[in-house]
């Protein structure tokens, strides 16, 4: 497989008055007798203690009776008995009047939701504490973080309200180009980049080592906190891997254990598998790891997303899309032709305006509950690399729909 290493990337308070306000939300049975009109009652009303004084000094009204008014209102409001007979009947009576009076004046109503002004501002104050008092509110994302063989970055998509965190560990490919893919793809989780050179023997090695990645994952810990994230514990793992990174996850996930705790796995033109010396039939030992999830995937259990190009190897092993139909036939999916270019195609201007073609084209696809795959044109270098420089377009966009629909597990 080509060495994956291009360049760069292919980027691109209320407004009424101050005073409390008394708020009309229904119509209590023993108040059907009363002179209020119908309108008014079926819409919540709000009238501020100054405009019912107002009222009351129009009608002639004395301040006991005033008082007694608003008490009505408010009781009346909660749906106590106000009938004929009853001690508060008196103050039920001023309420009338004083409604009947400010009726007669054009009072602009206002439709409100259920929830009382009183109890909006307190959402609100709650809101701005609640900001103050995220576990991401000092967290510091200025600069990359440095681990063996790698970095950690934190996509400015990322947050956290409680300190618990995704991650997504990838395998191989320029952090720059990395990096732009993610902010691209807007996911909210943190992304360790791992490079180890252009052999997938050096990432299948490293990370079979069962130790390895869980001292990279303490390192993560320790970085976040320090950084200040408070309360930071890890709650999901992604494992993204373009070309000869493919060899890492492998590893991976040939430990049940931590194969257990991977969420989803996003292979960007790299999945191989050698050949059977006696028949040339593929080595399905090789594939069995991701056989497994890709199995898992199409039951909605993880996710799995693949692409994969048309360049066949130097060298006597399968390529990317020979595997990747191995995958297929194990989950039970089938391909179909491919929707045409994606949407933010680069075109290759290399004749005329009407004859330029789009480089990155889709040629089929197949989707099984979680299991995608997605395969494009294209047998160079240039076109091998796009997988890279295009994740955000093509199988982070499964990821980042994944961890949005479904609940932390």
């Amino acid at each position: 497989m080509f060495p994956a290493e291009p360049n760069r990337a292919e980027v691109q308070l209320p407004d009424d008055e101050d005073e409390p306000t008394l708020i009309f939300r229904r119509p209590p049975a023993s108040l059907a007798g009363l002179a209020m009109p119908a309108a008014a009652i079926a819409a919540p009303t709000r009238r501020s203690t100054s405009r019912l004084i107002g009222l009351s000094a129009a009608a002639g009204m004395s301040l006991a009776a005033v008082l007694g008014a608003l008490v009505s209102m408010q009781l009346g409001a909660t749906g106590l008995d106000l009938r004929a007979g009853s001690v508060l009947q008196p103050a039920a009576a001023a309420a009338a009047a004083l409604r009947t009076k400010g009726m007669a004046a054009p009072i602009k109503v206002k439709a409100e939701p259920a929830a009382p002004v009183e109890a909006k501002v307190e959402a609100a104050a709650a809101q701005v504490v609640a900001v103050e008092d995220r576990a991401d509110a000092t967290l510091d994302r200025s600069a990359v973080i440095p681990i063996p063989d790698g970095i950690i970055t934190l996509p400015a998509s990322f947050s956290s309200a409680d300190g618990a965190y995704d991650l997504v560990v990838h395998f191989h490919g320029v952090n720059d180009v990395v990096q732009a893919g993610f902010e691209r793809a807007g996911l909210n989780a943190v992304v360790m980049i791992i490079n180890m050179g252009i052999s997938s023997a050096a990432y299948e090695t490293r990370f079979s080592i069962r130790s390895y990645l869980p001292v990279l994952l303490a390192r993560t810990q320790a970085a976040l906190e320090a950084r200040g994230l408070r309360d930071a514990r890890l709650r999901r793992v992604a494992l993204s891997a373009f070309s000869a990174g493919y060899g890492a996850v492998r590893g991976l996930l040939n430990q049940p254990g931590f194969a257990d705790k991977v969420d989803a796995v996003l292979l960007l033109d790299g999945i191989h598998t050698g050949y059977m010396p006696l028949d040339h039939s593929l080595d399905m030992e090789r594939l069995k790891p991701f056989g497994r999830f890709a199995e898992q995937a199409a039951t909605g259990k993880k996710l799995m997303s693949i692409t994969h190009s048309e360049i066949t190897p130097v060298g006597d092993y399968a390529g990317t899309h020979e595997s990747t139909d191995a995958l297929l036939k194990l989950a039970g999916a089938q391909r179909a032709p491919g929707a045409g270019a994606d949407a933010q195609a680069v075109y290759e201007l290399s004749g005329t305006a009407s004859e330029a073609k789009p480089r990155f084209v889709p040629l089929s696809e197949a989707h099984k509950g979680a299991f995608h795959v997605r395969g494009y044109a294209g047998t160079q270098k240039p076109d091998h690399v796009r997988h890279l420089t295009r994740m955000a377009e093509t199988a982070l966009p499964d990821l980042v729909r994944h961890w949005s629909d479904t609940a932390a597990r």
